[in-house]
């Protein structure tokens, strides 16, 4: 299985057009090693995850679902898990969800019938060829990566060694905007022994002012002043070049996780290519 140097981010459509996931899928997937499919992402209704995986997997693009504990109990999770096996899936990405208040339907029921490090568990024992409640696999376990969030910030590192301790061997981090503030947490990743045990990409996105980087920083983020500053000046492509840079020479990190969130393909595709010569993966 080739390393993932390069995963990027498709957000499937608010609607059934299956040419226009298509579209995008031959989109990304030319730019990325793989491509994450958000589950729900904001609490809104879209087309489903794995469906538009299926189609992604028509056109021979590597695909990494994100599964969310909120909208589905562990028997509906394991059954997707097993369908998207069997497409081809590259990987899974677990996650808690965003709270349905944030999103269309604040009165929707949310089911959170496990933990994301119960999810993570769950995706790896399917792996190892048993299903939830301990029944056996018919047939040989699927191959794939089992993927977890984390938040590169100044809290302690031990929730992410926990969902190592899961199952998951492949990390994809919250954005970062702070390359001295993410090299200290990869420290303590690497002292923790995060780095042996899974693929860490850094999450990166283009910041378009400083508007944006507000934002961002409720939502958890930590840009750095010379970042910020770069951005309201509209160097925030330049920028994120720099970081990428600077993140490539930390020991231990395999590459980055690119989120369009709205930049241009081309751009997208330009940090792509920029992160392969970067992290020596050409």
């Amino acid at each position: 299985m080739k390393a993932l140097t390069v995963t990027c981010e498709l957000v499937p459509p608010r609607g059934a057009d299956a040419d226009a996931v298509r579209a995008a899928a031959k989109q990304w997937g030319g730019i990325a090693d793989a491509v994450n499919v958000t589950d729900g992402a904001r609490a809104s209704v879209r087309m489903s995850a794995l469906a538009t995986v299926a189609i992604m997997r028509q056109e021979g693009v590597d695909a990494i679902l994100q599964m969310t504990v909120r909208d589905r109990n562990r028997i509906a999770l394991a059954a997707d898990a097993l369908g998207a096996a069997a497409l081809g899936v590259r990987g899974f990405l677990a996650l808690w969800g965003d709270p349905v208040k944030v999103g269309e339907n604040p009165d929707a029921a949310e089911v959170r019938d496990l933990e994301t490090a119960e999810l993570i568990g769950l995706l790896a024992g399917i792996r190892e060829g048993r299903l939830p409640g301990g029944r056996e696999l018919d047939g040989p376990p699927p191959a794939y990566l089992v993927g977890s969030a984390a938040s590169a910030g100044p809290a302690p590192v031990d929730g992410l060694v926990a969902k190592l301790d899961a199952g998951s061997d492949l990390v994809q981090t919250q954005i970062v905007l702070d390359g001295e503030g993410f090299a200290e947490w990869f420290g303590r990743c690497r002292v923790a022994g995060v780095a042996e045990r899974a693929t860490v990409l850094a999450g990166i996105a283009v910041p378009r002012s400083g508007e944006w980087i507000a934002r961002m920083e409720k939502m958890g983020a930590r840009a750095s002043a010379e970042l910020a500053e770069r951005a309201e000046k509209g160097e925030g492509a330049e920028a994120v070049a720099d970081l990428i840079e600077q993140l490539s020479r930390i020991e231990g990190l395999a590459g980055v996780h690119l989120m369009p969130l709205g930049s241009p393909p081309e751009l997208i595709r330009d940090l792509a290519d920029h992160a392969r010569r970067a992290f020596g993966a050409n």
